[in-house]
C-alpha cells in the first residue's frame, strides 16, 4: 500500500471526526495476572497496582498522541519474575499469516480504521519484573524506567517491528513468506545493494542471499520521506542484526532501556518511523498529573516511586545486574516468538473481553 494511501486513509479519519470529538486511541488492558490471581507482577499485592496505572498511565499519552480514533485491546501476560529473560516483549495480533505484506490487528484498528471482527485480542504484551525498575521519577543507577519499557513495547504493537529472519524468510519460515508492514519499507545499506528494497508486497526476498546476508549482519535501513525529513535526508539505521529495533541510542526504539535515565518521550525518529507507517502523531504535551522524569516523586505512596524487581515486601538494592533487553525479535531472529511461546497466541482466541483497571 503506498505512503500517498495511506495518507488518504488517515486524512479521511480525520475529516470523519464529529466536531467536538477528540481524535485517540483508547487502549484496553486485560491482565492476566489479576485474572488468573498469580499475585506477581501486575498482581502483586503491594506493587500491583502501581504497576498497572504506570502502564494504563503511559498507554492514555500515546493513544492522545495518535490523530486517528479507535479502541484497542491488548493483553498482557502473566508475568516473569525471573530477571533472565527480555525484560519486555510485545505483538501484534496477526490474523492473516498468508504470504505477503501483513497488517497486524493494531494497525488494522487504528490506521486502517477496520472494524474488529476477530474473536480475540488485538495484541498481546508480557514483562519481567525480576529487574529493577522504576515507576516514576528518574531511575537510580542500575535502574530502568518502567514507563519507558512499556512506551517501547506498545510502539512495537502498533508496528514497529520486523518479521525477518537471518536466512530471509518471514512469520512462517517460507518462500514466499509473510511479513509486516515495516518489513516492507526496509532497504539494504550494503555495497552495490544499497537502497534496495528487500521484501515486496508478495511476500518476496528481493536481495539474493549474498546481499541478504550481508545487508542483514550489518544492519538493514528503514527509509520513508518522513524518516528521512528527520535523519538529515537518510533512510534510519537498525540495530545490527536486529531490523526490529533502531540503531541509535537515544531512539525509544532503541533494543535496550536507558539506565539511569528517561527516554520519557519518542524520538524524532521514532515518530518518523510511525508516520510513514500511516499514523498521525501530534504534538506531546507536558502531563501535569505525573512526574515522567524530573527526578522527583509524584506524590503517591513510596512503593510507587521504586519497584526494585523482587515482588517481596523489601525495596533492598540489587546487586549488579546485566543490561535488560526488548527481545521482541527472539534469540532465533523470530520477532515477538517469547509472546507465542507465553501463550498470547492461543490466549487471545480463547479469553472473553474484559477491561480491568
Amino acid at each position: 500500500m503506498s505512503q500517498k494511501y495511506l495518507r488518504a486513509i488517515a486524512m479521511l479519519a480525520l475529516l470523519c471526526v464529529p466536531p467536538g470529538t477528540i481524535a485517540e486511541v483508547t487502549f484496553e488492558f486485560t491482565f492476566f495476572d489479576v485474572e488468573t490471581g498469580t499475585g506477581v507482577g501486575f498482581d502483586d499485592p503491594l506493587l500491583g497496582a502501581d504497576r498497572r496505572a504506570a502502564l494504563e498511565e503511559t498507554a492514555r499519552e500515546i493513544g492522545a498522541r495518535i490523530g486517528q480514533t479507535a479502541t484497542v485491546e491488548i493483553g498482557i501476560a502473566p508475568s516473569e519474575t525471573d530477571g533472565s529473560g527480555p525484560i519486555g516483549v510485545a505483538a501484534a495480533t496477526f490474523v492473516d499469516t498468508s504470504p505477503g505484506v501483513r497488517d497486524g490487528e493494531v494497525y488494522r484498528r487504528i490506521v486502517l480504521g477496520l472494524p474488529d471482527t476477530d474473536p480475540g485480542l488485538d495484541g498481546g504484551m508480557v514483562f519481567d519484573f525480576g529487574y529493577q525498575v522504576t515507576l516514576s521519577g528518574t531511575p537510580a543507577p542500575g535502574e530502568t524506567c518502567f514507563r519507558d519499557v512499556v512506551r517501547h513495547e506498545l510502539t512495537h504493537a502498533l508496528g514497529f517491528g520486523s518479521f525477518l529472519k537471518a536466512d530471509g524468510t518471514g512469520f512462517n519460515g517460507t518462500t514466499p513468506d509473510m511479513y509486516t508492514r515495516f518489513d516492507g519499507m526496509l532497504t539494504s545499506d550494503v555495497g552495490a545493494g544499497t537502497g534496495l528494497p528487500v521484501v515486496d508486497e508478495d511476500g518476496n526476498l528481493l536481495l539474493d542471499g549474498a546481499t541478504y546476508a550481508a545487508a542483514h549482519g550489518s544492519g538493514l535501513v528503514f527509509d520513508g520521506p518522513a524518516t528521512r525529513a528527520a535523519n538529515g535526508g537518510l533512510p534510519l539505521k537498525l540495530f545490527g542484526a536486529d531490523p526490529t529495533h533502531s540503531g541509535t541510542a537515544a531512539d525509544v526504539m532503541f533494543p535496550s532501556p536507558a539506565m539511569g535515565a528517561v527516554r520519557e518521550d519518542w524520538s524524532a525518529s521514532d515518530i518518523a518511523v510511525l508516520t510513514d507507517l500511516g499514523y498521525t502523531i501530534t504534538e506531546g504535551t507536558p502531563d501535569d498529573d505525573n512526574d515522567n522524569g524530573n527526578g522527583n516523586d509524584n506524590g503517591d505512596d513510596d512503593s510507587n516511586a521504586n519497584d526494585n524487581g523482587d515482588d517481596d515486601d523489601d525495596d533492598d538494592p540489587m546487586g549488579e545486574m546485566a543490561m535488560p533487553t526488548c527481545a521482541a525479535c527472539g534469540s532465533a531472529g523470530m520477532p515477538f516468538a517469547p509472546l507465542i511461546a507465553l501463550g498470547i497466541a492461543g490466549m487471545k482466541h480463547s479469553v472473553s473481553r474484559r477491561r480491568r483497571r
